[in-house]
């Protein structure tokens, strides 16, 4: 699939030189006045690139600014806090911060919307590193004998991303600390007492 889902062979080839001026007016004009006011006029005008060039290599904004974030939306590193409720903590904090990072939830939802399956996607590819942080976190649990042999990780970290997800891009909702805190110490201490039951 094309970067930003551009369509198949729309287009001449893109200049390097100007396809980073409109990366960089873009992710200026998201800083600056929020994603609901960029429009692709404004990106035209910023980064001295004609509108009509754009549209030959973006389908719209959504897709534009996609493209001009997506290397601030991977997780910098996996936390190591010592044990596996900070760390999951940790982790989902961050996913929150990047889910709502440049305004609040509607932000991603209209980004997504927008842009059909190709936002879907993207949102996808954008989140799947956060999923494998969330398997280390927990693997290491297993290790170090925070958690039981056998836990869930795959459906517990599924789990916990879908929650986030739903509340924060499908009912754009506000998650707290607490919220994250209660998922978290749900799953680890029900898993615990069936383990400890069991033996």
């Amino acid at each position: 699939m094309p970067v930003g889902g551009a369509r198949p062979g729309a287009g001449r080839k893109r200049d390097p030189q100007a396809q980073q001026a409109v990366l960089t007016a873009a992710e200026e004009l998201l800083t600056e006045i929020g994603y609901h006011k960029v429009t692709m006029e404004r990106i035209a005008e910023r980064s001295g690139v004609a509108k009509m060039t754009l549209y030959r290599w973006w389908p719209n904004k959504a897709a534009v600014i996609t493209d001009a974030v997506r290397s601030r939306l991977a997780p910098l590193s996996t936390p190591d806090l010592g044990t596996v409720t900070d760390d999951a903590l940790a982790q989902l904090e961050a996913m929150l911060g990047t889910l709502t990072k440049f305004g609040d939830a509607s932000v991603v939802a209209g980004a997504m919307s927008s842009r059909g399956e190709a936002g879907l996607a993207d949102l996808r590819d954008i989140l799947h590193p956060w999923f494998d942080g969330l398997v280390e976190i927990l693997n290491r649990a297993i290790r170090t004998g925070q958690l039981p042999t056998g836990f869930p990780i795959a459906v517990t970290a599924h789990a916990w991303m879908g929650y986030l997800v739903y509340r924060v891009v499908f009912l754009q909702q506000e998650v707290t600390r607490q919220d994250l805190s209660t998922l978290i110490a749900g799953a680890v201490t029900r898993t615990r007492a069936q383990a400890e039951g069991s033996s």
